[in-house]
């Protein structure tokens, strides 16, 4: 009885930890990581164009942080997300071949896979994606004086 109670409570723990990333904490999360991977994602384009921040969205996702909870993988995704529509913009705006980093249903396999790694539950993706909308809707994405399209 004693093993059965220690098991028990071994899985009352573990389910309480994915239950923990749910809800306000999640979302808080997701909100200032995707702000942060937008606010990136701006400055890496300003600088070294879609290829640097294509290789700044292997890096990112390569790192503890993307592998630790919400907001390193929602940092990780808004990045990826920004990269991959300013690589369409410019597609179709500019006439460019598509970055192959970019190209496809690349952009969507990296962010559910960027969930796994960092053992969130699938329903966290909805919460993800608000949060990447919200930053790229934010004053500083899409703004006239952002520049990072201007090139």
């Amino acid at each position: 009885m004693r093993h059965a109670a220690r098991v028990s409570l071994f899985a009352i723990l573990a389910l309480s930890s994915t239950a923990a990333v749910a809800g306000p904490d999640l979302d808080r999360a997701t909100k200032v990581g995707a702000a942060r991977g937008v606010e990136r994602f701006g400055a890496i384009y300003r600088e070294g164009g879609i290829s640097a921040a294509a290789d700044a969205v292997r890096t990112c996702y390569r790192s503890p942080k993307a592998k630790g909870g919400a907001g390193g993988l929602a940092e990780c995704a808004a990045l990826d997300v920004a990269a991959s529509v300013a690589d369409l913009q410019a597609r179709m705006s500019l006439g460019v071949p598509p970055y192959p980093f970019f190209a496809g249903a690349a952009m969507e396999s990296r962010v559910s896979a960027g969930l796994k790694a960092a053992k969130l539950p699938k329903s966290a993706r909805a919460s993800l994606d608000r949060a990447i909308l919200a930053a790229m809707e934010g004053p500083e994405a899409g703004s006239a004086d952002d520049g990072y399209m201007d090139e």
